[in-house]
């Protein structure tokens, strides 16, 4: 279901039938009898269009009952096995892959029973990595990036390999960019700003639209596939361009000088290869919002989650420039992956449920309201301030300063003079800390404090990933808050503040207490695209520059604008540890 799954298989035919093998595309959804894929399909994008909260809590409800996936595969593959296998066996194939994650679990089950002879292939097209896109009985994953590789080899206990997305050549020939803009109205000056929303249209793509016609040092491009009703709306307003469903991408992007996307899918990846910025606005539920947030944290990417936000980073990648220069040699190097050898884990199976099926089916029934509750409840009460560390009531004159660092950036020593003179927090998580302590005990030596970025997967002596590479958000939230001790043993000095990188929710809060560990949360996040931008503090509010994805340079620059914006709003900078 979805424009990108059929895309990626289509490619993959096309490159294979290239090398001179046999390929054949079937549509998986086929496979149900009576229809049911058609039915399931148009039930999909109701919920999509309308219901799109109700699609995140059952998306999310896989990692809390894992248990359940087993016998989801099960009955999906009772459900479209005569068909499937059928057509395995009539077109004598010598291997099956799968592009969508239903697809994959089916024949993975399929495998592990002894009804497929042959070897199953999982090609994962997303940056995040649902529990329903592996299974054990699968050969062998094949993923876009070496981040879900990993992911993919950690939940399946099965090898994979990281080759980059299925892209087709039409992204990676020459356009004609001259004319594409010359047929849309567009001006040698303009900035144009190319809006995709997939083939359905879903997504917030009217507000983005809005916003950046509003601005009027943008041009808003939208490319509204099959929704007409979105098109007739987008045409009314002033300032914009409206398309249908097109086969002119590549063309179009070539046109553009930035993609504003909201799900992380296949045009993200064909705007990669194109040479264009991707800007993830307001991503759609679900897979949307995990994969554009691993796609942030890849460097590949950049999520705007307010109007002003995605503005400001459009200023700055629209224009050339080193922020816009390193967004798309981040993106050359996703299209330039290539196969490092597989890295098979040892499998590990999710536990059996030991309780009565009647309690299952009342824990599912309360899941919704409990996983609302944990997460956004709990981000809104965060965003008031409820439960994380506050400024001191007498602070005064106090900007509270934090800056995550890379490994690279750990070791440069105009960024650890800048810490010292701002007084400010080196926020490391245990990765980067296992990468660099040499560099972690420089900084304490000093006087910077340092305290704990999270990111507390479990290690081995060596620094190496010794267990499943994604897990439960409970599981998460105590490896990220006990990277802590971690930190202790490098630095040689107490870890009490911890900072996550990614949205908190009530299992951080609950870990933080038990561990005595005072939990942050920024009022902004500094990144360096807000270089450019109008950059303002005030007295006792907490700040984070994030040097996670970005190169020693630009972090170097930030911090300058931050001095100077703290001595013209008479500030002192204060670090984290400050806060109670």
């Amino acid at each position: 279901m979805g424009a990108g799954h059929d895309g990626a298989a289509r490619e993959l035919v096309r490159r294979l039938q290239n090398d001179g093998h046999e390929a054949e595309m079937r549509d998986f959804m086929a496979s149900a009898p009576f229809r049911i894929g058609d039915a399931v399909k148009a039930s999909y994008e109701f919920q999509m269009k309308h219901l799109a909260w109700t699609y995140d809590l059952t998306y999310r409800l896989w990692y809390l009952l894992p248990f359940l996936l087993p016998p989801v595969g099960r009955f999906m593959a009772w459900l479209t096995r005569r068909r499937l296998l059928r057509w395995i066996l009539e077109y004598d194939a010598d291997v099956v892959v799968s592009t969508y994650p239903l697809a994959s679990v089916v024949l993975g089950q399929h495998r592990r029973s002894g009804r497929l002879n042959i070897p199953a292939i999982n090609f994962i097209t997303d940056f995040g990595v649902h529990p329903l896109w592996v299974h054990p009985g699968i050969d062998l994953n094949l993923a876009v990036h070496p981040h879900p590789a990993a992911e993919a080899a950690g939940k399946s206990g099965r090898p994979a390999v990281a080759t980059g997305p299925m892209v087709s050549s039409r992204f990676t020939g020459p356009q004609d960019r001259t004319g594409t803009r010359r047929g849309l109205g567009l001006g040698p000056t303009d900035r144009a700003v190319l809006i995709v929303a997939g083939s359905w249209g879903v997504g917030d793509v009217a507000k983005a639209f809005r916003a950046i016609a509003a601005s009027g040092r943008l041009v808003p491009v939208a490319v509204c596939g099959r929704d007409e009703r979105l098109r007739h709306k987008l045409s009314q307003i002033p300032g914009g361009r409206a398309l249908g469903w097109t086969d002119q991408m590549p063309a179009l992007m070539a046109a553009a000088d930035a993609l504003v996307e909201n799900a992380g899918g296949l045009t993200a990846m064909e705007a990669l290869a194109i040479g264009l910025p991707v800007i993830s606005f307001k991503p759609i539920a679900g897979h949307g919002k995990e994969n554009t947030a691993e796609m942030q944290e890849a460097g590949v990417s950049r999520v705007a989650k307010k109007s002003a936000d995605l503005l400001d980073i459009l200023d700055v990648v629209t224009r050339p420039g080193p922020t816009r220069q390193a967004m798309v040699d981040a993106g050359t190097l996703v299209l330039q992956a290539a196969a490092t050898g597989p890295t098979p884990v040892p499998a590990w199976a999710p536990r059996r449920p030991s309780v009565a099926v009647a309690r299952i089916a009342a824990a599912i029934a309360a899941v919704p309201l409990l996983w609302a509750g944990i997460t956004s409840g709990v981000g809104l009460m965060t965003a008031y301030g409820a439960g994380v560390a506050h400024p001191q009531a007498n602070a005064g004159n106090v900007a509270y300063l934090g800056v995550r660092l890379n490994a690279a950036e750990l070791l440069d020593p105009a960024i650890q003079q800048q810490l010292v003179a701002l007084h400010a927090t080196a926020v490391v998580d245990q990765q980067t800390a296992f990468v660099q302590p040499a560099a972690v005990q420089q900084l304490v030596g000093r006087r910077v404090d340092v305290e704990n970025g999270g990111r507390g997967q479990r290690l081995d002596r060596e620094g190496h990933l010794a267990g499943p590479a994604s897990r439960p958000p409970w599981q998460r939230a105590r490896g990220d808050v006990r990277a802590s001790q971690v930190l202790e043993r490098l630095s040689g000095q107490p870890v009490k503040v911890f900072v996550p990188g990614r949205r908190v929710d009530a299992f951080d809060l609950v870990e933080s207490y038990t561990a005595h560990a005072r939990t942050v949360v920024p009022d902004r996040v500094f990144e360096p695209t807000d270089i450019d931008g109008s950059m303002r503090l005030a007295a006792r509010q907490v700040y984070l520059v994030n040097g996670a994805t970005a190169t020693p340079i630009e972090v170097e620059d930030l911090l300058a604008v931050v001095s100077q914006q703290l001595t013209a709003e008479q500030l002192v900078g204060a670090p984290l540890v400050e806060l109670r």
